[in-house]
């Protein structure tokens, strides 16, 4: 493809727009719930979520302003060309001062000022996001009458996926039952942690570069740093289980050992997880007791994925098979979670989660077992609830997984 083939491949369809300004239709009906004249948002995850753009790097912040007749950016002068190439929304304002590009102020809440006048209002913040610099700006500079939470209610609307958001957790899908199932051929083959890594990552991005190219992999990002690649495989093992991510390191796994590939692949702005408990050879009475543990319950929350099943009784279903198999002192916390633009998203599969499986949730089944002397077993696939039951997104090896070392 020429460059010009390349900027139209990645620009957004108009069935996305679409989902896009009903996500944004959704916001302005819970501001007129909640009384809120003007909601502005910071955390990468929901500018993305609201607008499709991705800045990638964060130096100069982009905000997504929703008010009751628009939503729309506003970004740095230095972002104007791809947000307008890449993202969803009709209107792209800028602030800030880079090459041609018209700016409605040098800084950016002197901006919403000259966007928003001066009119008293109630903003719509993300409580858990927004820092109190950020909120004394935004009284400095607008008529705030007061402030309203709206950081539960962006993540409520993220919790089920639209057809677009779907299509990109399958592709991820791919990507990380790629890089981990090459990681465990390398484990196979005598490489180490950190090599068998590598071998998963160049996989996943092998399998990119020949079928999905058009969707970006970046990450979203901080002031500090930018995510440029997450095409990502790591491995732990034994002992570091314990620590529930790390660096792969260049240990070559043992016999008697537990070693685990995961992965994770972000698909413009979307990302499942794939994580595979494996043993080297033979491995002693506990570690396989638990191994077996594990298994059956993941197939005690299989058996209970639908609509209308509580989170809560998933949960306590696979606990009862850690506790039948001598393992109630080290139970977890959660056996699954959410999965969509952020890697640990909500909802979590837990104790005291009262809400029902919907369709359209996306979620990871991973009920596990973890101390410094077992190490850990844990098997993570990803799920969509569908209509009548659920649908794997992730299709690596789901039984025992044993390679000689």
């Amino acid at each position: 493809m020429n460059s010009q083939e390349i900027l139209d491949s990645k620009r957004s369809s108009p069935e996305l727009r679409g989902y896009v300004k009903e996500r944004i239709e959704k916001m302005q009906a819970t501001m007129a719930r909640k009384g809120v004249d003007v909601v502005i948002m910071t955390r990468p995850e929901n500018v993305f979520y609201f607008s499709n753009f991705n800045p990638i790097i964060i130096s100069h912040v982009p905000y997504f302003i929703v008010t009751p007749e628009k939503g729309f950016l506003l970004v740095h002068c230095i972002r104007h060309d791809h947000a307008v190439n890449e993202g969803a929304v009709d209107e792209v304002l800028c602030y800030g001062k880079w090459g041609a590009t018209q700016a409605i102020a040098m800084d950016a809440y002197d901006a919403m000022r000259e966007i928003l006048g001066d009119k008293p209002m109630t903003v719509g913040i993300e409580g858990d996001y927004a820092s109190l610099s950020v909120m004394n700006k935004l009284k400095e500079k607008l008529n705030v009458k007061g402030f309203v939470d709206i950081a539960q209610d962006a993540v409520d609307q993220r919790l089920i996926k639209d057809p677009h958001e779907i299509e990109m957790c399958r592709i991820s899908g791919r990507l990380v039952d790629t890089g981990v199932s090459r990681a465990i051929e390398a484990l196979e083959g005598g490489y180490s942690e950190a090599a068998a890594c590598t071998e998963g990552q160049y996989a996943m991005r092998q399998l990119w570069h020949k079928e999905y190219q058009q969707y970006e992999v970046s990450g979203f990002s901080n002031s500090e740093t930018a995510q440029i690649d997450t095409l990502c495989v790591w491995c732990m093992s034994n002992e570091r289980l314990n620590y529930g991510c790390d660096c792969a390191t260049g240990y070559v796994p043992q016999p008697g050992d537990l070693t685990m590939p995961m992965s994770w692949a972000r698909v413009a702005g979307y990302n499942v997880e794939n994580e595979r408990s494996v043993m080297v050879g033979q491995v002693n009475e506990t570690r396989r007791r638990a191994y077996d543990a594990m298994l059956r319950a993941r197939q005690q929350v299989f058996d209970r994925l639908r609509p209308g099943t509580i989170f809560e009784d998933l949960y306590f279903a696979a606990m009862k098979e850690f506790e039948d198999a001598g393992f109630g002192s080290i139970l977890p916390g959660r056996c699954g979670h959410g999965m969509g633009l952020s890697t640990h998203e909500f909802p979590s599969v837990t104790k005291g989660n009262k809400a029902p499986l919907a369709p359209g949730m996306v979620l990871t089944v991973e009920p596990g077992l973890m101390s410094a002397e077992l190490g850990a077993v844990r098997n993570s696939d990803t799920v969509l609830i569908t209509e009548d039951g659920f649908e794997f997104l992730t299709h690596s090896k789901r039984d025992e997984i044993i390679i000689k070392g």
